[in-house]
Parts: C-alpha cells; sequence; structure tokens
C-alpha cells in the first residue's frame, strides 16, 4: 500500500524539491514527445531560482502546492490562478501539475487539482483552463477523466520543433472540489 501523502501550501524551501521533481516529470513524461536535447539540456538549478521567484511573489496572484510523501519528500506540485493570456471565456488556470511517475496511479493529481480549484475559488474564479501538450495521451487522460472539454489548441516552440498544445477547460470547476 502507498505511503500517505500529504498536500500543503509551497513554501520557498520547497523550490528545489519542485524543480527536481518537474525536471525528472518532463524527462519521463516528455521523452520522445519532446528534443532529447532539449530534455537533457534541462538545468534543475535554474528552475529551482524561478520556482525561488515565484515562491517567495508578494503578490499572491498564483498558488502553489506540494504532494508529500510521509517522509517529508515532495513527489508532485501542482499551481494555479488567472487565465495568463487573456482568454475571453476561462479566468482561472491550472498552469502546472507534474507528478513523479512513480507516484502515478494513486489520485495525487486529483488532489493537487482540487487544492488549485479550491485556491481559484476562494479568489472568485469559477472556471478554468490547462494547456497540455497534444502528444502527452496520459495528461489528456487525466484531464477528460475529470471532465475537462477540449476548448482549444495553439502551437508553441519547445527545443527548436513546433509542438501543438491543446486547452482543457471546465465552465464550473465546482465539481473538481473535494467531496
Amino acid at each position: 500500500m502507498p505511503s500517505p501523502i500529504h498536500i500543503r501550501p509551497a513554501e520557498p524551501p520547497d523550490a528545489q524539491a519542485i524543480a527536481d521533481v518537474q525536471t525528472a516529470s518532463w524527462r519521463t513524461t516528455y521523452a520522445g514527445l519532446m528534443p532529447d536535447e532539449f530534455l537533457v539540456s534541462i538545468d534543475v538549478n535554474r528552475r529551482a531560482e524561478v520556482w525561488h521567484t515565484w515562491l517567495t511573489d508578494s503578490s499572491r496572484r498564483y498558488c502553489f502546492f506540494v504532494a508529500e510523501d510521509a517522509d517529508g519528500q515532495v513527489v508532485g506540485f501542482a499551481s494555479g490562478g488567472p487565465e495568463r493570456d487573456g482568454h475571453p471565456v476561462y479566468k482561472g488556470e491550472l498552469s502546472a501539475i507534474y507528478i513523479l511517475e512513480a507516484y502515478h496511479g494513486q489520485g495525487i493529481g486529483r488532489r493537487l487539482v482540487q487544492a488549485v480549484v479550491e485556491w481559484l475559488i476562494e479568489h472568485h474564479y469559477h472556471n478554468m483552463l490547462i494547456w497540455v501538450l497534444g502528444t502527452n495521451k496520459i495528461g489528456i487522460g487525466f484531464y477528460e477523466a475529470l471532465g475537462g472539454q477540449r476548448v482549444g489548441s495553439k502551437n508553441t516552440e519547445i527545443g527548436g520543433e513546433t509542438l501543438e498544445e491543446i486547452a482543457y477547460g471546465w465552465l464550473d470547476i465546482t465539481p473538481l472540489l473535494p467531496p
């Protein structure tokens, strides 16, 4: 049986652990979906600096949550806040969610989404979207299982390649709240 997982708001000292999870997750999730050279070149220490900047931003416009195991190891994280591109309908956004591969299938992703949704509702956002790589079948399946509807797509350049991202949206995020 998996060890208990605790979801909590992220703190500045979590920056390195979040960067470690993000880097490991990108390398496993996107292997074969993004250029190998790009995935290998990710600088985890630079990512930690970026996360530290975000976690110490006093504006509190965004939320950050971590999932940690019984030993206090961060095994996943999620972030969210106002939608970043000025979408005319979707005002909230689940901007990132990553979980170490060994912890997939334990309900951690759903619990992280719920934490972000609770924060969004507290901050008067009642709908949300997330962008997912169009070839990320696991991510697409996860968002569809949560009731997300495909609402758009765009091209983005990553590692010198043009890749499609798909937007999944929820017009009403209250069904995503914990029971």
